[in-house]
């Protein structure tokens, strides 16, 4: 290993330059600390990515912002971006048992909208404050032991209705909802009051023109910091006052403390020494829900905007028209089993969206496996039954100079764009007060 004398020692390296790093690294920079930025890629954004398929700008991972998300409406706001809203559906397609049906979306509002919004109302009851969930984890403990699919069978719903929420939650967990906590959705459905139009348009209506990586890139221009990509972290060590963080080309880096914002679903691939606190390495054991995908395919011909549901068991279970590109229609899609459908196969994507759109014809499709993907391991991160009362305090608590960030330890927006920007902005708080000691 290198003299220590012979390193430049920073007073943080932030790992990982997705929006929670990013922000970290910014707001370190700005309170006057001397930051390292290391990225395992050779991109910034993380599980956010722009890029340019199918003759357009496509978001391949996070995408959705709303001013209902104050952390993200900052950084909109601070940087003078614009944001617009996916085209309004003229049309619905939803399955229940087994059988396609078609009408107008006020058609299938008329059919669930009293089940689903009783579900919402219900659930928002849970959370007064959802920006606060510190302080409400000691009242959930019991509804966290009880998954998504457990909270909706306590209501009587209608095999259409069932159908309908079931596949919403697949979307929502981009994975098995049977294996998801429905503390977790409590969160989301209180920022919406309990209202399903208001819930629709914070998670699913509107995008950032120009894109995600027109706010990345703004976010980095504002980081006072070196920046190092290409660098993969596979060690974290302590070494009497310092911290080495070392890479998998042999590197190594030294500071006075970590921010380690990489996805939870990685968090097993660095050697900590010492090792984390046994309940953060139960957490990192146990990770969490979300297997799923996103889809994205060129279908011949304009047509009109639609929304497309699915229950569990479908290879999606949600569709959309995003935008037109000449005389074409570009159409996403999400999915609860990443295993289940190659988004790169036209002919795979074809098959499934032919569930509600027969005629449909895909002339060609793309996406990115953020499953496979070693960087990330995992899409958004979603909780399972048990996590949020066992183990959020504890992954908040820095240990040895470590602080763990991201989406995932958000009090707000978990899951979001807007979690990770709230939670590198406050992990960057505790690392200034703890450098100030």
């Amino acid at each position: 290993m290198d003299n220590q004398n012979s390193l430049n020692v920073y007073d943080v390296i932030v790992i990982g330059a997705g929006f929670s790093g990013l922000a970290a690294a910014r707001e370190l920079g700005m309170l006057g600390h001397h930051v390292l930025l290391l990225e395992a890629r050779d991109r910034l954004g993380g599980r956010t990515w722009t890029d340019n398929r199918l003759g357009c700008n496509l978001e391949l991972g996070g995408t959705y912002v709303h001013w209902y998300q104050p952390y993200v409406w900052t950084e909109i706001t601070r940087y003078g971006l614009e944001v617009f809203r996916v085209p309004v559906a003229k049309n619905a397609f939803w399955i229940t048992n087994n059988t396609l049906h078609s009408g107008t979306p006020n058609e299938l509002d008329q059919i669930v909208k009293h089940s689903f919004e009783r579900i919402l109302v219900e659930g928002s009851k849970h959370l007064s404050t959802p920006h606060d969930i510190s302080q409400q984890i000691p009242t959930l403990n019991e509804w966290d032991k009880c998954t998504a699919i457990d909270y909706i069978n306590t209501f009587d719903l209608t095999k259409e209705e069932y159908d309908f929420v079931s596949g919403l939650l697949a979307t929502d967990f981009n994975g098995p909802p049977d294996e998801g906590a429905v503390t977790q959705m409590f969160r989301w459905w209180a920022f919406a009051n309990g209202n399903r139009n208001i819930f629709a348009d914070t998670v699913s209506k509107y995008k950032i023109k120009n894109g995600t990586r027109s706010l990345v890139k703004a976010m980095a221009a504002d980081v006072n910091a070196e920046i190092k990509m290409s660098n993969i972290v596979t060690a974290i060590e302590q070494e009497r006052n310092y911290i080495n963080v070392c890479t998998e080309e042999g590197k190594v880096f030294r500071a006075k403390s970590t921010v380690i914002t990489v996805p939870l679903s990685t968090l097993d691939k660095i050697k900590f020494k010492p090792e984390l606190s046994g309940k953060k390495l139960g957490f990192i054991k146990e990770k969490q829900v979300s297997k799923g995908m996103k889809v994205w395919a060129r279908v011949k011909g304009n047509i009109d905007p639609f929304v497309a549901y699915a229950p569990v068991g479908y290879p999606l279970h949600a569709a959309n028209l995003e935008e037109t590109v000449e005389e074409d229609s570009i159409v996403v899609g999400f999915g609860s089993d990443a295993s289940r459908l190659n988004p790169t196969n036209r002919y795979e994507v074809e098959k499934a969206l032919k569930w509600w759109l027969p005629d449909i014809e895909v002339v060609e499709s793309t996406g990115h496996n953020w499953v496979d993907d070693k960087f990330s391991l995992e899409t958004w991160p979603m909780l399972k039954p048990k996590q949020l009362t066992s183990y959020f305090e504890e992954m908040k608590r820095p240990e040895n100079g470590f602080f763990l960030a991201g989406t995932t330890y958000a009090n707000g927006w978990g899951g979001f764009i807007d979690g990770a920007i709230e939670s590198g902005i406050t992990t960057a708080r505790k690392v200034h007060d703890y450098l100030q000691d």
